[in-house]
């Protein structure tokens, strides 16, 4: 004989009959569930309240890695290749606190920073970015505009002072480089030219070795 709730149990899904248990809870489980937000923000703020504190005898640890540097020498690195001029400004920077720092560096290591300052670029000029496109780049106006250009930026932005040093460091010989030198001696030079104290090509010369690169067609 089939009892009645054998037959109400064919009627209804097996999806209604085998529910999964993460549906039922207890009031227990939604008590904690509720309470554990309110007590994570309460530790958030009590922490950040701890991390704003500042002790002052931890200033000195904390401004201990910021850098009194000084510019003792600018470098204006010229490019004039056959397709293109490149002008960069360059700063080269000194650490006045280097020794006290690293009094754990042997001699020959304080030695090679002192010869090896840091280099870090300030202003960077180049044809292209003036206009100048394809073959149009390695024209003398080009040169001109470009050197022109890195003059004016550098009277713009005040980079240099009346005591500052500037050496110049060229490099190939295209058509650039007599524009450049033209410009230097003209009127738009005429602020950077008294602080210049050396110049020095940095061509590099080729001495036998593999077959060179097939030329450039633009």
């Amino acid at each position: 004989m089939i009892s009645r709730s054998t037959k109400l149990a064919g009627r209804i899904p097996a999806a209604k009959i085998f529910a999964p248990a993460a549906t039922f809870r207890s009031l227990s489980t939604t008590n904690t569930l509720r309470s554990e937000p309110i007590s994570m923000s309460s530790n958030k703020h009590e922490e950040h309240q701890i991390t704003n504190i500042i002790d002052p005898n931890m200033k000195q640890q904390l401004f201990k890695g910021r850098k009194n540097e000084k510019i003792v020498l600018w470098k204006l690195y010229g490019s004039f290749h056959r397709h293109n001029t490149l002008l960069s400004l360059v700063a080269v920077v000194e650490d006045q606190d280097f020794m006290e720092k690293n009094d754990h560096l042997t001699y020959n290591d304080k030695v090679l920073y002192y010869l090896q300052l840091p280099h870090h670029t300030k202003v960077h000029v180049s044809a292209g970015q003036l206009g100048f496109r394809k073959a149009q780049r390695s024209e003398y106006e080009a040169g001109y505009q470009v050197s022109s250009r890195m003059f004016k930026l550098i009277e713009e932005r005040n980079l240099l002072g009346p005591n500052d040093k500037i050496e110049l460091i060229l490099k190939d010989f295209g058509k650039g480089r007599e524009a450049f030198l033209a410009a230097l001696q003209g009127k738009e030079g005429s602020k950077v030219k008294p602080n210049i104290i050396r110049i020095s090509d940095n061509t590099k010369l080729q001495f036998g070795g593999s077959r060179p690169k097939k030329l450039r067609r633009l």
